[in-house]
């Protein structure tokens, strides 16, 4: 360990700082309190108790920021809850502050080599991102398919099955939702939302079964009645005789109807019939002018609707751009603490120098971003492009334009890292690429020696130039 106050290496043994006099007991009794915590937080998560093991693990890192077991068991439960990210960011300060036998190192070398469990990362990130914008705006459907395809991606994601849980909540499908939360509950035990939808799922299936008893019972009361309570006896029978006068009377009466018709009556009909015809086209005509009117309202509801969607499909898109951005200066973060670890300060600075420190959003981000960086000098930049021309003077291609890259993102214009840029290219083959590098040097001025070289390279690849 070291002195919090000389920052000199103690042996743990010693009570008291062997070159300043610092008294060692409360730092002893501190770490002993985090080692505490970390031993309950592994308890926790051997019972699949995650959620709980966060927030004793997070207390243990309180205590002592530098407890790497504590941090590196707090990004495999956050690896294991499908929270990559958080899981990266603990790996990364843990390897910071134990550079050698550290099993961060491992899980980190692990991560970068398979490049499809990061392109698989990204993809639940930007889909999740996607559906949690379309719930917010009402759009539950396409946010319940997104999330199908995220917890598909990744199984292990509990906020997406809580999500996709909620959404068939409030569709009332609560089977699907307790499938749903039954999943997440296998991979976090005791988590505390998964626990309230869950009774909130209990309650309804409660009320439905209470329903379903009542009509039960109801059902059966009314079975255990009489079925013949309501059947009246029916009296004995007598044959009446038969009269003949109300059947003459029915039949006068029908043909006196049929003559007073025929005299009155059908005239009169005959005229109707005219004025229900042309009635009858005034009519059609008001349903037609009803249809168009209708259809010309469906095709403006339309238009509106798909203006929405196009405005929902952009702001999806740029939501997707600004993740792609944060992952990628992730990465370059990533690639310069690996730098940095490696000895190569001056590498590792410039791999972050497109960026500033508010660019980072978390607090452990800026931390790592403070450590790599650094202001670069006109002479490490000269450094960085005589690296570059030497790689590429011993045929490694690659390697020269990484760092030629370098210098171009921090002085656009360097004509030299320019030309050996289209050097590059030209070596590979690429002519359309080394053409415009070529031009570029031209651009910026075309009156040095880079220049003229320049234009002898154009004319190899058949290019005039005035």
């Amino acid at each position: 360990m070291r002195c919090p106050r000389c920052d000199a290496k103690v042996n743990d043994e010693h009570e008291v700082c062997r070159f300043c006099g610092q008294n060692l007991a409360i730092l002893y009794h501190v770490r002993r309190i985090s080692n505490a915590y970390y031993n309950m937080g592994l308890e926790k998560a051997q019972v699949r108790d995650l959620s709980g093991a966060i927030l004793v693990l997070k207390k243990s890192l309180q205590y002592d920021k530098a407890n790497t077991n504590a941090r590196n068991l707090l990004g495999l439960v956050y690896y294991e809850m499908g929270e990559t990210v958080a899981a990266l960011n603990e790996w990364l300060i843990s390897s910071h502050f134990q550079p050698e036998e550290n099993r961060a190192t491992h899980y980190l070398n692990v991560l970068q080599k398979n490049q499809t469990a990061l392109g698989a990362v990204n993809q639940t990130i930007k889909k999740y991102n996607s559906a949690l914008n379309a719930a917010k705006t009402g759009n539950e459907d396409l946010a319940i398919i997104q999330l199908k395809k995220v917890v598909s991606l990744n199984p292990k994601f509990v906020r997406a099955h809580q999500l996709l849980a909620l959404l068939y909540m409030k569709a009332k499908e609560y089977p699907k939702a307790a499938k749903c939360l039954k999943r997440a509950r296998r991979i976090d035990f005791n988590n505390t939302t998964t626990l309230r939808y869950m009774q909130e799922i209990g309650d309804k299936f409660s009320d439905t079964a209470k329903s379903r008893e009542n009509m039960t019972k109801t059902y059966q009361q009314q079975a255990k009645k009489d079925p013949l309570a309501n059947v009246r006896p029916v009296g004995t029978y007598k044959e009446e005789k038969r009269q003949w006068m109300p059947a003459i009377q029915v039949i006068i009466g029908v043909i006196i109807g049929l003559v007073v018709s025929l005299v009155l009556i059908y005239p009169t009909m005959k005229g109707n019939n005219l004025g229900n015809n042309s009635s009858g086209i005034v009519d059609s005509k008001q349903e037609v002018s009803v249809k168009e009117a209708q259809i010309s309202g469906l095709e403006k509801e339309k238009e509106a609707l798909q203006g929405q969607v196009a405005e929902l499909q952009k702001k999806i898109e740029n939501k997707q751009i600004a993740n792609a951005k944060k992952l990628e200066m992730a990465n370059h973060l990533l690639l310069a603490v690996k730098y940095y670890n490696d000895g190569d300060q001056l590498l590792a600075a410039s791999t972050v120098s497109q960026y500033k420190e508010s660019d980072f959003d978390s607090a452990e981000a800026k931390a790592l971003y403070q450590m790599v960086s650094k202001e670069l000098t006109e002479k490490d930049v000269q450094k960085l492009f005589e690296d570059g021309r030497d790689e590429f003077n011993s045929g490694n291609y690659d390697e020269a334009e990484r760092l030629l890259t370098q210098v171009l993102s921090i002085q656009p214009e360097n004509q030299d890292a320019l030309y050996f840029m289209g050097r590059v290219y030209h070596q590979r083959g690429k002519k359309k690429k080394a053409q415009k590098y070529y031009e570029q040097v031209l651009a910026v001025d075309d009156t040095t020696s880079r220049a003229s070289e320049a234009r002898s390279r154009l004319n190899q690849l058949g290019v005039s130039v005035e």
